[in-house]
């Protein structure tokens, strides 16, 4: 069969994706957020919006085409229908119950079906929309571009007004963008810094000493809002030091994380936005990148040292930001790919958030699934209260080491660490406490 010149190769992400689908399964993969409307919804112009986006999104509609060792992505796949659920009878954690086996049903690259949605009636001012989606099409920034659209859409739709965002783009310029990339010096240059700074003695190990039966799956998440003491102490610290206060929890997490392991060397996981590079902002795919860093303590650091410290190792390996992580892990040496689909526990920052309110509606968003999981990672999300811009906290653990009990109990022995710490900045690493040790 001979390929239509206008089907392009799958992006170095898809196509990682892609044979981590046939790898491990679809399961793993899977993507999902859970949107409540609370207010004077009008639920058809809602479901016309939601249309309207998807109709735009171009780049989720989409198949794999294998030919030979090559696989193609075939712009010809129509927008998926929706489903339609009453849940009103069920209470707050029936719902998240129902949401998260609605995680499960497999999703197939080869015919194109990469995402589902369910509008759901919760009651008479109160409305739902689950989307799930193959972590191929969509990750938590495109996520944001998604929903943002949606109300974008229903904004215009009620008032009679222009769109206010610009619309989404199609992989084109991008495509042409990654081609310049992966033919450039810059390119191997990258991937000269990464091998040299990550393999041998250097290369990330893992942190869990036992075999999981399957050791990459998704698992339960806690998640909760940072107190508003403890945001206060976070807030002056950051001024001082001319910081976003979601970094200070970084600087602290890995700490933390680092007292777990018992590792000074131990290596984390750090989303990056430049995957696609700048054609990426209004293409809703797979747009972030996870890159390897090493804090590298002494142990003798205090608050503001390992704060510091984080943003020197951000400076460090930012320029080198384009390698991407899939084509990474197979040229680092003493690094084995398949047993380490990652480079240690994820510390993740989501900087964008979503409106509280549109049009007299309340907003809450909830991520029931953020893709795949190795062992324990985090997530540090930027979202209004009451009109206040606050920082959640989300820790995931693999379904075989954690449960949500469990993991409540490291979100609070994390915080007390870090409450302690913003009290008494002047300790070092070496002086502070963890009461809950992780699984080995």
């Amino acid at each position: 069969m001979q390929i239509n010149e206008s089907h392009d190769l799958l992006t170095r992400a898809q196509h990682s994706m892609w044979k981590g689908h046939h790898y491990h399964g679809s399961y793993p993969f899977h993507t999902a957020e859970w949107l409540v409307i609370e207010g004077p919804l009008d639920r058809e112009l809602f479901q016309k919006a939601v249309y309207l986006t998807l109709k735009e999104a171009k780049s989720l509609h989409w198949r794999a085409l294998v030919q030979g060792e090559h696989v193609y992505r075939v712009d010809d796949v129509t927008i998926r229908k929706p489903s339609f659920v009453d849940l009103s009878q069920l209470d707050e954690e029936e719902i998240l119950a129902w949401a998260e086996k609605e995680v499960e049903p497999a999703f197939n690259l080869e015919s194109g079906h990469l995402y589902d949605y369910v509008f759901a009636h919760l009651g008479e001012q109160k409305y739902g929309l689950f989307f799930k989606a193959h972590h191929v099409a969509l990750d938590g920034y495109a996520y944001g571009l998604m929903i943002s659209r949606f109300i974008d859409y229903y904004q215009s739709l009620k008032n009679g007004t222009e769109l206010k965002i610009k619309g989404f783009d199609h992989y084109e310029k991008f495509i042409a963008e990654e081609q310049r990339y992966l033919h450039s010096e810059k390119a191997e240059k990258d991937l000269d810094f990464w091998k040299a700074n990550f393999s041998y003695e250097k290369a990330p190990k893992k942190r869990l000493k036992r075999k999981l039966k399957e050791p990459f799956s998704q698992g339960p998440r806690y998640e909760e809002v940072i107190d508003w003491p403890t945001q206060l102490q976070l807030n002056a610290l950051a001024t001082e030091l001319k910081l976003p206060s979601a970094l200070i929890v970084m600087a602290v997490m890995m700490s933390y994380l680092i007292k777990q392991s018992k590792d000074p060397q131990q290596c984390f996981g750090v989303p990056f936005m430049s995957r696609l590079g700048t054609s990426s902002m209004r293409i809703p795919c797979l747009v972030m990148n996870i890159l390897p860093l090493r804090l590298g303590i002494t142990g003798q650091e205090n608050l503001k040292e390992i704060i510091l410290l984080l943003t020197k190792r951000f400076a460090e390996i930012r320029p080198h930001q384009q390698s991407y992580f899939e084509q990474m892990r197979f040229v680092l040496e003493d690094f084995d790919p398949y047993e380490n689909i990652l480079f240690g526990p994820i510390v993740n920052w989501i900087p964008y958030p979503l409106p509280e309110h549109f049009e007299g509606c309340k907003l809450t968003k909830t991520t029931i699934s953020a893709g795949p999981i190795e062992d324990f990672d985090t997530a540090i999300t930027n979202k209004f209260v009451d009109g206040i811009e606050r920082l959640y906290l989300a820790v995931d653990g693999h379904k075989e080491l954690y449960d949500v009990p469990s993991l409540k109990a490291y979100w609070y022995d994390f915080m007390e660490m870090m409450k302690t710490w913003l009290a008494q900045p002047e300790l070092v690493f070496e002086q502070l406490q963890i009461h809950k040790p992780l699984p080995e």
